[in-house]
């Protein structure tokens, strides 16, 4: 129990204790406890604390006849990894007729790592994203990364250190642009994980 001995749980703990026990979530009270004594009590109660916060859903057009290469092109970013290629992401549909698909975006109000981002959108009946969700995603909705950075955690491409990455849409100096983060990080409250609408693939 030596948590206790934290300031901000102290502080704390009796105003958050009595908030639980009326049968409210305790990540509801943003402006309040400090976030490790929130933390603190959510896992003294047993309380789950990878439950999504939002969900927004945007329409996107998979398929075409269109390359890696063409579809970062369409995208118009200030700038992409040069990872970000054929070579490393070939786009699988082929010539396939374009179909419309679903992406959905889950939001959490503390730090998660891909685990428990992929369990709450098993939860939710979300399906996991491919890395051409990120490419479409990026032409047909480029607003979306100037407010939040956008990871999808589709199955991570092997980088040259032997790091584990993903795609991810973000912002930066006012451009927009196309990377790679790192599928073992954690990330925090301003990013938002791209999952599949149910049946929507």
């Amino acid at each position: 129990m030596h948590d206790l001995a934290l300031p901000e749980a102290k502080a704390s703990l009796s105003w958050l204790l009595t908030s639980a026990g009326s049968g409210l979530r305790l990540s509801v009270f943003r402006g309040g406890a400090p976030r490790p004594a929130r933390r603190f009590v959510h896992n003294l109660l047993g309380q789950d604390t990878s439950v999504a916060g939002m969900k927004c859903r945007y329409r996107i057009t998979r398929g075409g006849a269109r390359s890696t290469e063409q579809l970062v092109e369409a995208g118009r970013y200030g700038y992409v990894h040069s990872c970000v290629t054929s070579e490393n992401f070939p786009v699988r549909a082929g010539t396939a007729a374009p179909r419309e698909g679903e992406i959905v975006l889950l939001a959490f109000d503390h730090e998660v790592d891909a685990a428990q981002a992929l369990a709450e959108a098993a939860r939710l009946g979300l399906e996991r994203p491919s890395y051409e969700d990120a490419l479409y995603f990026g032409v047909e909705h480029p607003d979306v990364q100037e407010e939040h950075s956008v990871v999808f955690l589709h199955d991570p491409w092997v980088g040259f250190f032997g790091r584990r990455d993903v795609l991810c849409l973000w912002s930066n100096a006012g451009r927009r642009e196309l990377g790679l983060e790192g599928f073992d990080d954690t990330w925090g409250p301003r990013h938002r994980f791209a999952f599949v609408g149910a049946g929507a693939r």
